[in-house]
């Protein structure tokens, strides 16, 4: 884009908007705004100009420090607007992009989807295991992710398969037998919980496959 180039209006809207810049700290403001007119010195004197108007004031302290000592040079010559700086654009534009990114952050306070935490208890037929799950919603399905450091490996012979169970009747998030060192499984459910009443895990025989009725091992309340 040459320094001619027109800035989309929406674009220039956004980036002038002071609620955009809420959640940016002066500091990272300035220093984004102080690279990219460093950048842009020998292109057009950008060092001469007075403050940048960038959204609610954004940046004007830093305009009065370059302006410091050089108020003759800005009266010689008109300073391009700011948003036709193609530095100074690229480097708002970043700004914003970022202020997407933590802004889903602060609303989740990490970079993984907020999911439904589901305990599982032990049953009769097996009072000595415990497990929890977490349910997140996502694309192709909900994933279920199993802690399952409280329950004892499967038998030979036998896996554990979890389910959503309801009045509906039950569906399967997945197999697995808990052997070895690994006290996260990963499953996935093709249905939405919120329709079901329990999350479930049974005991399966090998020899009868999924189609076993098997024993409920855990059971957790949705």
């Amino acid at each position: 884009m040459s320094g001619t180039d027109p800035v989309d209006p929406a674009v220039a809207r956004l980036l002038d908007d002071p609620a955009v810049w809420a959640e940016v700290s002066t500091s990272l403001r300035d220093r984004v705004l102080a690279e990219a007119l460093a950048g842009e010195g020998h292109e057009d004197g950008a060092g001469d100009g007075g403050a940048v108007d960038l959204g609610g004031g954004a940046g004007d302290e830093l305009g009065r420090r370059r302006a410091s000592g050089r108020s003759g040079a800005a009266g010689r010559r008109g300073a391009r607007p700011v948003w036709a700086r193609p530095g100074l654009l690229a480097a708002a534009a970043v700004v914003v992009v970022g202020l997407v990114v933590a802004g889903g952050l602060l609303a989740t306070g990490d970079d993984d989807p907020a999911g439904t935490e589901v305990a599982l208890a032990g049953t009769e037929a097996l009072p000595e295991g415990a497990a929890s799950a977490e349910l997140v919603p996502m694309p192709a399905g909900v994933e279920v992710r199993l802690d399952v450091s409280g329950l004892p490996p499967a038998p030979e012979g036998t896996f554990y398969e979890a389910w959503a169970v309801g009045e509906q009747g039950k569906v399967s998030a997945g197999t697995f037998h808990a052997r070895g060192d690994q006290d996260e499984v990963v499953l996935w459910l093709g249905v939405d919980p919120d329709d079901y009443d329990a999350l479930t895990v049974t005991r399966q025989p090998v020899d009868g496959g999924t189609v076993a009725q098997g024993e409920v091992v855990l059971r957790g309340e949705l």
